[in-house]
């Protein structure tokens, strides 16, 4: 899509929803930013937790849309003029990447949308212009150093350990709903551990006999921290030596037998391991934190006004 212009039923798209200066923004503009996320919220959430997350969603898309307005004041009092040709750039950039340069297929999308292309064309030069400026204010002026790299990692040390994980796998058998069930089920996993002190492989019989998911994998269950499991098995999988497979184990309505195909113990991720993952936290941190200052100061430099949402 070129851009998401949906509107509510019975919305009265063209109330204002804020004022900043003499720009408008609508509450159809509102809407289209915040209607994409609305139905996952209504199927994650119900009642007032709902009422809450749908609150905060349309906040967020209303603050978004009057930063823009702000920022789009800003570069017009600084006497900001784009050059026609930088515009022309990123429009044809935009029609390559989207439509690979097929422009029916562009001028399709205009009318889907019901947008003209000069309408079009402004609102790509809004974004240019937004995308500018931000990287004037805010991209560029992010400086991290290698002593705060080392700093958060040593503050954060307690992130960056790795607990200790077992590869499993495991033969699972349902006890049935029955008392004679249970008992006829214990006495097949008895039966089944009897074949694995006779040699046979582990994986071999998983794929035979067990109930589990994994069953056709052999019970393979792949690296896991022992907490994530059933405290039953957790505590029989700390026990067990790398090969070893344990004694049946009883765990809800299930009887398991656990082999510990290979374990690795905690350890602390070295700093250069992280480096990389610690500087894209500190930049985003800090690029958030230079962009509400900048915005905050932008609110207090130009009016704005927020009108009641739309019930």
């Amino acid at each position: 899509m070129l851009a998401d212009h949906s509107q509510g039923r019975g919305t009265p798209v063209d109330s204002y929803a804020a004022m900043i200066n003499n720009r408008v923004v609508t509450a159809g503009e509102v809407l289209s930013m915040y209607q994409p996320i609305e139905q996952q919220l209504r199927d994650a959430y119900d009642g007032d937790e709902l009422g809450k997350k749908l609150e905060e969603a349309y906040k967020n898309a209303l603050n978004a849309l009057i930063d823009k307005a702000l920022i789009l004041e800003e570069f017009t009092s600084e006497g900001g003029n784009l050059p026609d040709r930088a515009v022309e750039d990123y429009v044809n950039n935009i029609i390559h990447e989207r439509f690979n340069n097929d422009r029916t297929a562009f001028f399709n999308a205009l009318a889907d949308e019901r947008m003209t292309l000069e309408d079009w064309k402004a609102e790509m030069k809004d974004r240019l212009v937004v995308t500018l400026m931000r990287r004037r204010e805010v991209n560029d002026r992010v400086v991290i150093t290698p002593g705060q790299l080392r700093a958060v990692y040593d503050a954060r040390i307690e992130k960056y350990r790795v607990p200790e994980q077992v590869k499993l796998r495991l033969i699972l058998i349902h006890q049935g709903e029955t008392d004679s069930d249970r008992e006829a089920k214990r006495a097949q996993a008895v039966q089944i551990r009897e074949r694995l002190k006779q040699g046979e492989d582990f994986a071999a019989i998983a794929k035979e006999v067990s109930e589990g998911a994994k069953a056709s994998q052999g019970g393979d269950m792949g690296w896991l921290e022992p907490s994530s499991l059933r405290p039953e098995l957790a505590q029989v999988a700390l026990q067990l030596a790398p090969m070893q497979y344990s004694e049946v184990v009883e765990a809800g309505k299930e009887f398991y037998i656990v082999q510990v195909e290979a374990r690795k113990n905690a350890a602390l991720r070295p700093f250069e391991e992280v480096r990389a993952t610690i500087e894209e936290e500190l930049r985003q941190e800090e690029s958030d934190r230079l962009y509400d200052a900048w915005t905050a100061r932008l609110r207090k430099k130009f009016y704005v006004r927020v009108y009641e949402p739309p019930s």
